[in-house]
């Protein structure tokens, strides 16, 4: 079964990076719903497939 995981990068300053998981769903529609409702200036929605990850997936981060 596939899901869709809504992240966005929060951080208002100018150096740094907070992920933020905001939900997780089981259509593309009802993730693209819910970031438009939050105004997340930039969300990302990733696809996964429930029990069958093999590999870990990069959510996103700042490293200086």
């Amino acid at each position: 079964m596939k899901v869709y995981v809504l992240t966005a990068d929060t951080y208002d300053e100018n150096w740094g990076s907070e992920m933020e998981l905001f939900g997780v769903f089981s259509t593309e529609k009802k993730a693209n719903k819910r970031a438009s409702e939050m105004k997340l200036d930039y969300p990302t929605i990733s696809v996964m497939d429930i029990d069958e990850n093999e590999t870990p997936s990069y959510l996103g981060g700042y490293i200086e």
